[in-house]
């Protein structure tokens, strides 16, 4: 899967007893445009299920995969799920500071060049542009960049993150018989941690293709300030739903595509 990065994204997330104001947290999603990201994100997860079709069973998928995979991947329904863990992970005055920042003139120069990014590298010419465009990048403007990755721990959090959805894909495959013989825990584990060198290369590779794109259009000051939100314990709390809540919604889908893809590889769709 895709690494996920998102406006401040840290850490996982850990539990959080009370329960955010609706109304504050439909404000959240605004200022955020996370629908607009899960819309962008649904179309990653449509081309990675073209991916899938090829590698694990061509020509076998057609029509029929193509709706699995949409209604998996639904936007709508993804963004219902992101709502509930935002809710459940936020509460109390630590939203206000989020809400102030993003809805401020910087806050949504930031969100729009994020979504814009992301969208414009769904193209594969773009894409490569952008990883090329790494070794022309300014030493100081680098420098602020990989500070920026440091202090959000995102190459970290994005590893761990694809890996977990990479484990919960494997066991959607175990549990929808994929396999003629039998697949153990520790064969699972073994598969999953041997991506783990390729995943924490392309991970940070790709984070700094995008966010030197996304950025490009930040003074070192707007980023330098981006920073400091980051390191603000509003901005911690945040990105501790944030990225809790991704986590959740991508091992669903992943475990989701695994049970669906274990049909066609066995032959029950095709």
């Amino acid at each position: 899967m895709r690494a996920i990065l998102f406006s401040l994204a840290l850490s996982l997330a850990v539990p959080v007893a009370a329960t955010a104001d609706p109304a504050r947290i439909d404000r959240l999603v605004e200022v955020t445009r996370l629908g607009e990201i899960l819309g962008v994100m649904e179309q990653e997860g449509l081309a990675y299920a073209d991916t899938l079709e090829r590698d694990l069973f061509p020509g076998k998928g057609g029509a029929g995969w193509d709706l699995e995979a949409a209604q998996i991947h639904d936007r709508d329904a993804s963004e219902r799920q992101m709502r509930e863990a935002f809710a459940a992970g936020l509460a109390g005055p630590e939203l206000d500071p989020v809400l102030d920042f993003f809805a401020s003139p910087l806050g949504q120069k930031i969100t729009g060049a994020e979504l814009s990014a992301r969208e414009a590298m769904l193209d594969e010419a773009v894409d490569e542009a952008a990883r090329e465009a790494i070794a022309d990048l300014d030493p100081d403007r680098e420098r602020l960049l990989r500070r920026f990755i440091a202090v959000n721990d995102l190459i970290e959090s994005n590893v761990v993150g694809g890996l977990n959805s990479n484990y919960a894909f494997y066991r959607g495959l175990v549990d929808g018989g994929a396999f003629s013989y039998d697949l153990g825990e520790s064969e699972m584990l073994a598969e999953v941690w041997s991506q783990e060198p390729e995943l924490r290369s392309d991970t940070e590779e790709w984070l700094l293709s995008y966010l030197g794109l996304a950025y490009s259009v930040l003074s070192d000051e707007e980023l330098a300030r981006y920073v400091e939100v980051s390191e603000s314990d509003a901005g911690a709390a945040f990105n501790r739903a944030l990225f809790g809540a991704f986590d959740q919604l991508f091992n669903d889908i992943s475990y989701r595509l695994g049970l669906a893809a274990a049909r066609y590889m066995s032959g029950e769709d095709a």
